[in-house]
């Protein structure tokens, strides 16, 4: 049973129709939070986990389609937040792309992409949504075990989620005068799509627990970040790798 820890606060998470994302916002609506779920082009995905979410925990879930890389799309999805809701009190920048590549191969449209996505995205995110997050709120950024580590093939991948946790750092400061507490997660090899080349490769044997992580272990980290049970922890990254880093990483 939960124990509501969200109960009646707004929460935003970007990327939510599957993976991470979808993880989280499922695990804020048991939490009792009223979930907006952001999708660029999965709309029925959105939609039919948002009617869930609201028939399952008794919530109010939304779905809104915007471009994280685009400001007059977050601008409008803003304007309909507020309409909506009247505030945010989480944002969960998770929207992310990969682009696999060897270093001498990585086009310059697709680094570009990557970075824009990634750590562009969550900067514009954030930037416009400031006014309406509720001091005291909460700001949780999705980076990667890459961002500390690196790893074969994910140069620009990594360099975006190395960004986040340095973006982290500086929302963590600017926003310290509201109260709003702004962290970062960094999950290892989760079961995801992305995740799912790196599968029947070995990695499993590098990470001290032996297997891949679960999108609901990420979800309820951000659940504890999100909630007062984080009131004094702020500018922080925690690690959710099942002990990736202590094992060489990749």
């Amino acid at each position: 049973m939960a124990c509501e820890r969200l109960k009646g606060k707004v929460a935003l998470i970007t990327g939510a129709s599957r993976g991470i994302g979808r993880a989280i916002a499922i695990e804020f609506a048991r939490e009792g939070a009223n979930v907006v779920i952001n999708y660029l082009s999965n709309k029925r995905l959105a939609e039919e986990l948002a009617d869930k979410l609201s028939s399952d925990f008794g919530v109010r879930a939304i779905a809104v389609g915007f471009d994280v890389r685009r400001r007059e799309e977050i601008i409008r999805a803003k304007e309909k937040i507020e309409r909506e809701y009247g505030k945010l009190d989480i944002l969960v920048n998770n929207a992310g792309i990969n682009r696999p590549n060897d270093f001498d191969k990585i086009s310059e449209e697709e680094w570009d992409e990557v970075l824009s996505v990634n750590l562009k995205g969550a900067f514009l995110v954030t930037q416009t949504f400031a006014d309406i997050i509720s001091d005291g709120g909460s700001i949780i950024n999705i980076s990667s075990v890459s961002g500390q580590y690196g790893g074969p093939r994910t140069t620009h991948y990594a360099v975006s989620k190395a960004g986040l946790i340095a973006l982290t750092h500086n929302m963590a400061i600017f926003f310290s005068k509201r109260g709003i507490r702004v962290n970062c997660i960094a999950p290892g090899l989760i079961e995801s799509d992305m995740a799912k080349a790196a599968k029947g490769l070995g990695v499993e044997e590098k990470i001290l627990l032996k297997r891949l992580g679960l999108a609901e272990e990420v979800a309820k980290a951000a659940v504890f970040l999100a909630s007062e049970e984080a009131s004094y922890i702020t500018g922080q990254t925690i690690n959710v790798n099942g002990g990736m880093l202590f094992s060489h990483g990749l």
